[in-house]
């Protein structure tokens, strides 16, 4: 007898991921970062030489779900000091070639970071908005990643960072969101009922076979997965045009 083991998948541990921008340019990229990290659960923002900090820009772009991170973020003038706790850091990069040698996406690195992120500290690192990371930024990588554009495409480096957490995060927690109440089968046969009764009316059910004809409006319905709600729609459409052809008449 062959027994199935079921193994639990393990999650991006995201307290130990952080977002580290070097040389930004404009701090209304560095506020969308931090309004990024709070969405997708990262606490850590660290900036590395960033050429403005003009605070109202910034806190603008943050909106007020990424000024918490904004307040605690962390500036280094040098990025090997800024990563000298970390035990993990993922370049991203736009420009590719034989000296940048980047062989994965940010989705196809995912499961290694989960796996690493169980017991270090992450960091993803990006660059300012005209060149990007350096090759001397590149050498502290472990490894280097891109994202995925058309030829003409060009991300911003805010953007960049929405994409790389965004992936984390799903890999993070099993997001489940809310499942609207599917018909019951007395709701069916109750707005199928109005639906022969309306098709009657217009004289669009054929004579000879009508359950037949119904059998097929039914098949088609079925598979819709119509929720509660939407019954009540069509329903009350049906109801309202019997209504309107009894006015008429």
């Amino acid at each position: 007898m062959q027994v199935r083991v079921q193994t639990k998948r393990l999650k991006a541990r995201l307290e130990n991921l952080a977002v580290v921008l070097v040389e930004t340019l404009y701090p209304e990229n560095i506020g969308s970062a931090a309004r990024a990290c709070a969405n997708f659960g990262v606490s850590r923002l660290i900036l590395v030489r960033p050429r403005d900090l003009t605070a109202e820009k910034m806190r603008a772009m943050a909106t007020k779900s990424g000024l918490p991170i904004l307040e605690k973020m962390e500036i280094y003038e040098d990025l090997v000091t800024a990563l000298q706790d970390f035990n993990y850091v993922v370049g991203t990069t736009a420009r590719l070639g034989k000296q940048r040698k980047v062989h994965e996406t940010v989705r196809e690195i995912v499961p290694r970071v989960v796996d690493l992120s169980q017991g270090n500290q992450i960091a993803f690192l990006f660059g300012n908005e005209k060149w990007g990371l350096t090759n001397e930024d590149l050498y502290h990588c472990h490894t280097v990643i891109t994202i995925p554009t058309t030829e003409k495409a060009s991300l911003n480096v805010s953007q960049a960072v929405v994409i790389v957490l965004y992936e984390m995060f799903c890999a993070s927690a099993e997001v489940e969101l809310p499942k609207p109440r599917l018909a019951t089968i007395k709701e069916l046969e109750v707005m199928y009922e109005i639906i022969r009764e309306t098709l009657k009316r217009i004289d669009y059910v054929p004579h000879d076979n009508e359950t037949l004809w119904m059998t097929t409006i039914r098949r088609f319905l079925s598979r819709l997965d119509l929720t509660a709600q939407e019954v009540r729609v069509i329903q009350g459409f049906c109801k309202q045009l019997l209504w309107a052809l009894k006015k008429s008449f």
